[in-house]
């Protein structure tokens, strides 16, 4: 057996990946809470049944500033998804710090120092 993802599931990845990053750009209403917030989406991963994804991004503020951000924001990106999605289910999503990207751009930073 393989743990390659199907075409379906590959198009609801890029579908989710494309609908929070339309959103963030569209409502800036997050920028009132956040006003340094940068946000960059670097992957989504869907489960197997398609009823759970994981958005794994890099951003430039606290953790604990993160944190409200996901408690505030993480539904109506759900909703927006909701409304475009049409498929039997719709993926709860579930916003993740992507460590090993974090990690990497700091190593990188610190090559262009030298």
């Amino acid at each position: 057996m393989h743990n390659k993802p199907s075409f379906r599931t590959l198009k609801i990845e890029l579908t989710i990946k494309r609908l929070i990053a339309e959103y963030v750009v569209t409502h800036k209403e997050f920028l009132i809470d956040f006003p340094s917030l940068r946000l960059e989406i670097t992957d989504v991963k869907v489960s197997k049944d398609l009823r759970f994804a994981r958005v794994l991004l890099v951003h430039n503020i606290r953790d604990t500033e993160f944190e409200k951000f996901k408690k505030k924001y993480t539904r109506k990106m759900q909703e927006l998804i909701a409304k475009t999605l049409t498929s039997k289910f719709i993926p709860r999503i579930s916003l993740y710090v992507d460590e090993p990207y974090k990690e990497s751009i700091k190593v990188q930073q610190l090559i262009d120092k030298l």
